[in-house]
């Protein structure tokens, strides 16, 4: 898959990197990696449970480190079933993921959590630890405790937050939707890269010429474009605020700002 990470990269200190956000919601983010090629994780902090919405890649626990930060039991959910948003869901007691994805997170390979493409010696700025190889980088599965659907609700008290599926990237490819907060989480389905010239070699993967498949993506981004969204929490490069939210999504499928409203 990849040759040894150079030892002349150092160990890193600290892996996640915390920044707190609006609304009672933290950012995670493994500060040592390519931010392309591991997904942001956000805490959204509720009354009697506290929901982690992606779990990185995995090459250091990440449990940890979310319940230091944490102040009610955890559940975590993997937005879709990829190395880099899902690495780390085993870690977790209690998760979830939509059904369609369900099967290749208890038993993921390097070719279906896409790490066989993405994973090498480049990602890493720094190592987790002495020695570390990053071919020896296998997604551990892990059987989700909880399937969703379409429509689910996830009741962490005093907060409601909603899946939507939004197959593509993946078949249980998922966004969650906070309506109170007009907060809305995207994972991979929307994501706002500074550098996009630099990734030129991964768009054969990451953007399929099926046409089925761009027709749902079509599809997912009107959907997501409709909801009264204040803040987009996306799965690389932070936050995105609704009015650069709306020019990505017209960019790219030629949406009318119309729809801002």
């Amino acid at each position: 898959m990849c040759s040894a990470v150079s030892a002349e990269r150092p160990v890193a200190d600290c892996w996640y990197a915390i920044a707190a956000c609006d609304d009672n919601i933290v950012q995670l983010r493994e500060a040592w990696l390519d931010p392309f090629l591991t997904g942001d994780m956000w805490l959204v902090r509720g009354q009697n449970r506290d929901l982690l919405v992606d779990c990185g890649t995995g090459v250091v626990p990440p449990r940890p480190i979310v319940e230091a930060i944490a102040r009610n039991p955890v559940i975590a959910v993997a937005c879709n079933r990829w190395y880099d948003h899902a690495g780390g869901l085993h870690d977790f007691a209690e998760r979830g993921c939509h059904h369609d994805d369900a099967d290749l997170m208890v038993a993921p390979t390097a070719d279906s959590s896409v790490a066989s493409v993405y994973v090498s010696d480049e990602m890493f700025m720094a190592l987790p630890y002495e020695g570390y190889r990053a071919d020896s980088y296998r997604m551990v599965g892990a059987a989700p405790t909880i399937l969703f659907e379409d429509g689910d609700l996830i009741d962490l008290g005093d907060r409601q937050i909603e899946i939507i599926h939004v197959p593509g990237m993946t078949p249980g490819s998922i966004a969650l939707w906070e309506k109170a907060t007009g907060s809305l989480f995207t994972s991979d389905t929307l994501f706002d890269d500074p550098t996009p010239e630099l990734r030129a070699k991964y768009r054969p993967i990451s953007e399929s010429p099926d046409p089925q498949r761009g027709a749902m993506r079509v599809a997912n981004l009107k959907r997501l474009s409709a909801l009264p969204v204040k803040t987009v929490y996306a799965g690389h490069f932070g936050r995105i605020r609704r009015n650069r939210m709306l020019d990505l999504i017209s960019a790219e499928i030629g949406l009318s700002r119309s729809s801002d409203r």
